[in-house]
């Protein structure tokens, strides 16, 4: 529910009425527009690993992805009113893609150019398992998502159904309202872990470096110097705005680099696909960009360890609260003494 708050009287405050997408004159390709530019969004990426999004033409689920135990969650977008049919079109892609094997799904994964080489070790590192899953482990389980404007009663029931028969489904509803004549669109992320996840005010947020999918990214980001993000995920930084404190964290390492977003987000060509990558210019305040020096970066677990927290670190992009910024702020304040040291240390022996 979302009300406007009358200040005068907590009981005077007045519901928003829920629009339909017919009401706003918004058509079913807008909204699957948009959630295909907000994936980081919608989906935590620490939670799950895409390895397939729906492509044209083609009997494919919007989007599957794994979990750190190697369960398949199968995403079905839909863009109009909760209809329990939609239950049996999400079923029939779990016929489908149920039945693949561990090969089936590494050769899938390889066509949507998600992934380059084993599934299992990709799996290992971007969950950062001690051990990669054996490969019956992969689609052991299967879950079901749909997304949708709203869920009626006969599809909460028919999910009720299919939970008695041990069958998880999972629903993930958008609103939409029109405030001051606009229109405007409400959803949470999803959330299988049950983590609680935070939304925070723009103004300071983590890019990640992307070493998972490609190993010399970074280097471009610190010496363009730039925040960048790439195919599927590069919509993650359009959100970034001129004068954003970004932080550049390297996966395995830690923060290598902070600085200031310079104007807002921009688009290139990458590795010959056109518009492939986007990128903010950043104006650097510090950055570690001789991997000789990233023993003197900051770490996720020093991190939680200052914040008392869990927080992983895998998103391309996310926001970050003031109380966090501070804590790696003061960490790297904590190292720049250390470098400082080293290195007078290195003078006098030399």
């Amino acid at each position: 529910m979302l009300y406007q708050l009358d200040l005068a009287s907590a009981a005077a405050s007045r519901k928003i009425k829920l629009e339909l997408l017919a009401d706003l004159g918004i058509f079913e390709k807008f909204i699957e527009d948009f959630f295909a530019t907000h994936i980081h969004e919608l989906i935590p990426e620490d939670q799950l690993m895409i390895i397939a999004q729906e492509r044209r033409r083609q009997e494919e689920a919007d989007l599957l992805a794994l979990d750190r135990k190697g369960a398949l969650y199968i995403f079905e977008l839909k863009r109009w009113q909760s209809n329990p049919e939609n239950l049996l079109q999400v079923m029939r892609y779990g016929q489908i893609f149920g039945r693949y094997s561990y090969e089936d799904l590494q050769d899938l994964a390889q066509r949507h150019n998600k992934l380059e080489g084993s599934l299992a070790k990709k799996h290992q590192d971007y969950f950062e398992l001690n051990d990669a899953l054996p490969h019956m482990a992969f689609n052991a389980d299967q879950v079901f998502v749909v997304v949708t404007n709203g869920v009626d009663k006969d599809t909460l029931e028919a999910i009720q159904y299919w939970k008695k028969k041990n069958v998880r489904i999972d629903f993930l509803s958008y609103k939409l309202y029109s405030l001051a004549g606009k229109p405007h669109l409400y959803y949470d992320t999803y959330n299988p872990e049950l983590d609680v996840i935070q939304e925070t005010n723009p103004g300071v947020c983590v890019v990640n470096t992307n070493v998972s999918y490609m190993d010399d990214a970074w280097r471009d980001m610190l010496t363009a110097p730039k925040a960048a993000a790439y195919y599927d995920r590069k919509y993650a930084v359009t959100g970034i705005q001129n004068g954003f404190t970004v932080y550049l964290y390297h996966t395995g390492v830690g923060v290598i680099a902070k600085g200031k977003a310079k104007g807002s987000y921009r688009k290139t060509d990458f590795a010959g696909d056109k518009d492939a990558e986007y990128f903010v210019p950043l104006a650097l305040d510090w950055a570690l960009v001789d991997p000789e020096n990233w023993k003197y970066a900051i770490t996720a677990h020093e991190i939680n360890k200052r914040m008392n927290s869990g927080y992983r670190f895998r998103q391309t992009v996310f926001g970050i609260s003031p109380e966090m910024a501070g804590a790696i702020d003061s960490l790297w304040d904590q190292r720049k003494n250390e470098m400082n040291a080293a290195s007078h240390h290195d003078v006098e022996t030399g």
